[in-house]
């Protein structure tokens, strides 16, 4: 069942871009999805003891530590992820019992469990490896050029082992190595490295497990972990970036005790920036100071962008079993991938360069 969800068309220039003399028209056919729903539950511009705010389209976790960043930033990791399917599933269920009295004046308490359910599989054929690297390649030429236009010098991966020896001992994943959100690419000549959650399981009812939070407690990849310490030693800003680019956006009614209502999973064809949120981020920026003293500051987009290119043909020849593919033209993919992420750089980087400014 395919649904549309509510989106509202990109804003020609906003205010952190305008302030830096960097506003762009968003490319024509690229849409801004719904926030997170968690914006409901923090508040516009909110935070608290978390330290989480709500800044235009994004979550940011510790703001405080994109202040001051300096002009010279290093990137010590850049993947992109590619989702190949998507298993969904809605759930209601209730638990009622009741005492009957036995034969011997024994009182016998039973105990029912029902549940309704929905569920879905999709899945994209037909964008091959090469197609992916090069949309890999032409994304991160395009975040090193956004981030050059916002008045920041990138420093090469090459450059970053001679300053920083360290990195170049750094032990990299299989490039195309499968992760959270599908599989994983870095650019050609960059190596692949994963981030906090990159490893987790996702469940049917988002990305992330239900122990989330758990999990990033204990979560200290490689690059995660040593990042800080490549920032100290090379006297430089660190980011590390991941973009997850889906082939739809996804709608599900969850899981809910409420027992009448209705069960809905769905999704909405079109190449995505997929969003996330502080607990469970998709497309994300974090960033590292010279004395961050170990954790990040994050910047997740919270709203996805949306491709409104066709780009598919649907085979829907069992979707009565709940199994959908969409088979791509890989060259009408790339391109409305490359407006996408186009899109999401510059959301990314204005961000980023607000925050520092601050």
């Amino acid at each position: 069942m395919l649904i549309n969800t509510k989106s509202r068309r990109i804003s020609a220039g906003i205010a952190a871009l305008a302030l830096l003399g960097l506003a762009q028209g968003a490319p024509a056919g690229v849409r801004q999805g719904e926030m997170s729903p968690l914006k409901v539950a923090l508040g516009n511009g909110g935070g608290g003891a978390s330290g989480i705010q709500v800044v235009d389209d994004f979550h940011i976790l510790h703001m405080n530590g994109f202040k001051g960043a300096p002009k010279r930033i290093g990137i010590t990791v850049f993947n992109v992820a590619f989702r190949n399917e998507k298993f969904q599933s809605a759930t209601s269920h209730r638990t009622s019992s009741w005492t009957n009295v036995g034969a011997l004046g024994i009182n016998i308490v039973n105990t029912a469990h029902e549940t309704k359910s929905q569920s879905g599989h999709t899945q994209i054929a037909g964008v091959d490896p090469a197609t992916r690297q090069r949309i890999t390649d032409a994304a991160y030429e395009d975040f090193v050029d956004q981030l050059t236009k916002a008045g920041y010098e990138v420093v090469g991966a090459a450059e970053l082992a001679k300053l920083t020896p360290e990195y170049a001992t750094w032990t990299a994943q299989p490039n195309f190595s499968s992760g959270r959100f599908g599989t994983y690419v870095a650019p050609t000549g960059r190596n692949l490295y994963f981030l906090r959650n990159d490893t987790a399981k996702g469940d049917s009812q988002g990305d992330m497990t239900a122990n989330a939070q758990a999990f990033q407690g204990f979560d200290f990849p490689l690059a995660f972990k040593r990042s800080p310490y490549i920032a100290h030693d090379g006297n430089l800003g660190i980011l590390a970036v991941t973009l997850v680019i889906d082939y739809a956006t996804f709608t599900n009614t969850g899981d809910t005790k409420k027992f009448n209502a209705e069960m809905k999973v769905g999704y909405t064809q079109g190449v995505t920036a997929q969003a996330g949120s502080f607990i469970s981020p998709a497309t994300m920026l974090d960033y590292w100071g010279t004395n961050s003293g170990g954790f990040p500051a994050m910047a997740a987009l919270a709203a996805p962008l949306t491709s409104d290119q066709p780009f598919a043909i649907t085979d829907n020849s069992a979707h009565d079993q709940g199994q959908v593919v969409l088979n791509a033209n890989p060259v009408a993919f790339e391109k409305a991938a490359a407006e996408v992420v186009h899109a999401a750089n510059g959301k990314l980087v204005a961000t980023f360069a607000a925050a520092a400014a601050k």
